[in-house]
C-alpha cells in the first residue's frame, strides 16, 4: 500500500503540535507494515516555511532548535520517494482549476491519483478537495 504525505504531516513529525503524536504513531505503523511513503518536492519548502512560522510567528520553537529541526525534517524527506512538480504539473493544473484550489494542494492530489495512493493530510480543505479524485485520510487533531 502507498501513501502520499503532505507538508502538514511532515511538520507534525518534527514539531510538537496538535496531532503530532497521532501522525508519528501512524507513520511508524505504516513503515512497520512495509507501506511505501511518497511526497512531492514542494513539501520540503512548505515544511521549512512552516518551521519558520513556528519560530517567528507562533513562538513555540526556539530559534536555537530550528537547525536540528530542519535536519530532522530533511532526513525524513530524504527517506521518502519524491515526485517532482514537473512530472505532476499538467495534472496538478487541471485539478487546481477544476476544484478551485491552489496548484500547491493539487500537486499532492495529483501524486495520490497517479500512484493510486492515499493522501495523508491534516488539511481539511485539501481532504475535501480529494473527493472523487483520489483516496485520502484526514488527521483530526
Amino acid at each position: 500500500m502507498s501513501y502520499v504525505l503532505d507538508s502538514s504531516i511532515l511538520v507534525k513529525l518534527v514539531v510538537t503540535e496538535a496531532g503530532s503524536k497521532e501522525a508519528r504513531k501512524l507513520i511508524k505503523s505504516l513503515l512497520g507494515e512495509g507501506c511505501s511513503l511518497y511526497t512531492v518536492d514542494l513539501a520540503l519548502a512548505e515544511g521549512l516555511n512552516a518551521l519558520w512560522k513556528h519560530v517567528k510567528l507562533h513562538g513555540d520553537l526556539a530559534e536555537e532548535e530550528a537547525g536540528s529541526t530542519v535536519q530532522d525534517l530533511t532526513r525524513i524527506w530524504d527517506g521518502l520517494r519524491v515526485l517532482t512538480t514537473r512530472e505532476l504539473s499538467e495534472e496538478a493544473v487541471r485539478i487546481a482549476l477544476g476544484e478551485n484550489i491552489t496548484v500547491y494542494d493539487a500537486l499532492y492530489i495529483g501524486a495520490a491519483k497517479r500512484l493510486g495512493a492515499t493522501l495523508y493530510t491534516a488539511d481539511e480543505k485539501l481532504h475535501r478537495a480529494l473527493k472523487g479524485i483520489a483516496k485520502s485520510s484526514l488527521l483530526r487533531a
